[in-house]
């Protein structure tokens, strides 16, 4: 049986969807069901590509929703629009506690639109350091910390065919060098008087490392850094001080004071367990004290005032209008989605289903009106399986999959 390319393009959009992992290919091929929301992520995408540094925005929804699949209509669009977007999912080893450890995992996953490389190597390959005379990356007042500037200009001088290159590259996406190494690249090429005074780096300097990167982005010819964050929710499984380092960075990262220095964009999808976390509002809670009193307790008890009344206001903002969540889809705004999964299905399968919303309407007719998109998807997959086999469409019955609390008994914190 011959596969064209086209026939292959198909199979590919219908087993991403199978697996629940939304590809470019499947964001650009299948209806969009949530046009306003989509309309609102642009919007904020055009306003970032004009110069201005959007307030980022979290979104909320239940499993299967289609969080994901937002995001990942969120990162096709911004590639599309001349940004790099770095895509993580927070996980036990992708957390928020340490915006340094963070960045070590969004620097290096970086993408463009026109490469399947991660990262910037080959374009900062092609600059020299006189070419940064123009950039804001040489305002010494710019950054917190100068080390990661330094390394991009001993990097630039270095030239992308020698050894040193490639190290302070790693030390660019995290993976910082030895004090020692540096300075004997430094003095190698003649820039020792660069890291002459230079303090300690610490781990509190992490925003410098987002900042010159996010400049050097913009600096290589693209508009900007876009960062999106899936399954936020896991932030509520650190301890009670973890949380709220989490949650400090979070904020600063989402530019929810609007005061973000550098053209960085964050857009993060949470599941609405993660409020029950907050509020305490019947379910999830556990033995803890909500996070909405608890954490800026603690935020007053270690850092003062100032930042206890930050994090009354990171609670408050969160659940406002600006972060929107995502509801139950109606069999009707879904049906042009499923005609066309039917059409792509036909085609990556060579057969002829039918077509008709009128079919699509009968065949989804047992579905409760609160049916999670992706339960629609997989359940007419299996329908399109069941009756290209067998010839009869087979009855299946959909139940509830419960999803797992953002919640564990309270652990240590740290």
């Amino acid at each position: 049986m011959q596969y064209d390319e086209a026939r292959m393009h198909a199979v590919r959009i219908v087993e991403s969807l199978r697996s629940g992992v939304p590809t470019r290919l499947c964001t650009r091929e299948m209806p969009d069901v949530r046009p306003e929301l989509v309309s609102t992520i642009r919007n904020d995408l055009e306003a970032f590509a004009r110069g201005q540094v959007p307030v980022g925005r979290l979104v909320w929804g239940e499993y299967g929703q289609g969080k994901s699949h937002l995001l990942t209509t969120a990162e096709h669009m911004a590639l599309d629009m001349g940004f790099c977007v770095s895509f993580v999912s927070l996980s036990r080893e992708v957390s928020l506690h340490s915006l340094f450890h963070f960045y070590r995992r969004v620097a290096p996953v970086l993408r463009t639109a026109h490469s399947k490389v991660p990262g910037l190597q080959w374009q900062l390959a092609r600059r020299k350091a006189s070419d940064l005379a123009s950039s804001p990356i040489v305002d010494p007042e710019r950054y917190g910390h100068r080390r990661p500037a330094v390394a991009l200009e001993l990097l630039l001088t270095c030239g992308g065919d020698e050894e040193s290159y490639y190290n302070l590259y790693n030390d660019l996406m995290g993976y910082r060098l030895p004090a020692g190494e540096m300075r004997h690249i430094a003095r190698r090429v003649g820039m020792e008087h660069l890291l002459r005074g230079l303090p300690r780096f610490k781990h509190e300097h992490a925003q410098a490392y987002f900042g010159v990167l996010a400049d050097v982005v913009c600096w290589c010819g693209y508009k900007g850094w876009v960062i999106l964050i899936d399954e936020v929710e896991l932030i509520a499984r650190l301890g009670r001080v973890s949380r709220l380092k989490a949650y400090r960075n979070l904020h600063w990262l989402l530019n929810w004071d609007d005061e973000m220095p550098y053209p960085i964009y964050v857009l993060g999808a949470a599941a609405t367990s993660l409020q029950d976390i907050w509020y305490a509002n019947g379910k999830g809670a556990g033995r803890r004290v909500p996070d909405q009193v608890g954490i800026p307790q603690l935020a007053q008890l270690r850092m003062g005032r100032q930042a206890a009344a930050q994090m009354r206001e990171f609670f408050e903002f969160a659940v406002s209008d600006h972060n929107p969540t995502i509801g139950p889809v109606s069999r009707e705004a879904v049906l042009p989605l499923l005609k066309r999964l039917v059409e792509l299905h036909a085609q990556a399968h060579a057969w002829a289903p039918p077509t008709s919303e009128e079919w699509l309407r009968q065949v989804t007719a047992a579905l409760p009106d609160d049916t999670k998109l992706r339960t629609y998807i997989r359940y007419l997959l299996e329908v399109l399986d069941q009756l290209r086999l067998t010839g009869k469409i087979p009855e299946l019955a959909v139940e509830p999959i419960s999803e797992p609390l953002a919640d564990l008994d309270e652990p240590a914190s740290r």
